[in-house]
């Protein structure tokens, strides 16, 4: 499997249902959706209102047009539904607008990845270069020593030998400033919702979109957990 390309669409259905008001009938049923684009190990969310009325829209239906994903990357992904490639933005208004904040929540996160690695990589070459700035040092030490004892031979003291130091100082200050970096934006990140708890109780319509968004934005959760509260799930590949 090609990590780089999209390597997953699923689409996750929670539904609120609301009393029925005076002079209606029935009760209605409002549908929220949780869309999470999958690409390797990385994974993106999107949250909407989906429909409201007296039955749910058909979830398979309304996420048809994803399928067109198929095969691209997450960024030519992007680019085609920017660019509305396939001419639908008017009829699929809101499947575009889910796909847009899927699809930059996912490069997001991609990046993160990648910042990660290359944090790893810097700590990587930086112990390489501890290690071996440190076996220099012991070298440079026992020259140190054997010099020192030629020169008492020859004038009968030891001579002055200033401390040779060999620090990556260049990689180093990168592994720090990477460090604080990641260290601030996560202290800017939100603390964690109460409320995100999807499995308790009977959210009201005003709250859902905001529990959605909150759990997929701080939790990350997987598909099996979202598969666990969801009403309905849709897959496209």
């Amino acid at each position: 499997m090609n990590e780089r390309k999209l390597s997953g669409i699923e689409m996750f259905a929670f539904d609120v249902v609301e009393e029925a008001r005076e002079n209606e009938p029935r009760k209605t049923v409002r549908r929220y959706g949780l869309l999470k684009l999958s690409c390797g190990t990385a994974a993106g969310f999107g949250v909407c209102l989906i429909s409201a009325g007296f039955a749910p829209a058909d979830l398979v239906r309304w996420s048809a047009c994803f399928g067109r994903l198929r095969g691209l990357t997450p960024e030519e992904a992007s680019a085609a539904v920017s660019a509305d490639r396939w001419g639908a933005r008017e009829r699929h208004a809101a499947q575009y607008a889910l796909l847009r904040g899927a699809l930059a929540d996912l490069l997001v996160a991609l990046e993160a990845r990648r910042a990660g690695a290359r944090l790893l990589l810097g700590l990587g070459a930086a112990g390489l270069l501890g290690g071996i700035a440190a076996r220099t040092s012991a070298h440079g030490s026992d020259a140190h020593i054997v010099s020192a004892m030629n020169s008492r031979d020859l004038a009968g003291g030891y001579a002055p030998h200033p401390p040779v130091r060999y620090a990556p100082d260049a990689v180093l200050r990168a592994v720090r400033g990477a460090a604080a970096t990641l260290v601030a934006e996560r202290e800017e990140a939100p603390t964690p919702f109460v409320g995100a708890d999807l499995s308790g109780g009977n959210p009201q319509p005003d709250d859902m979109l905001r529990q959605l968004y909150i759990a997929a934005a701080i939790e990350r959760p997987s598909s099996d957990a979202l598969m666990d509260r969801a009403d309905s799930y849709c897959a496209l590949f």
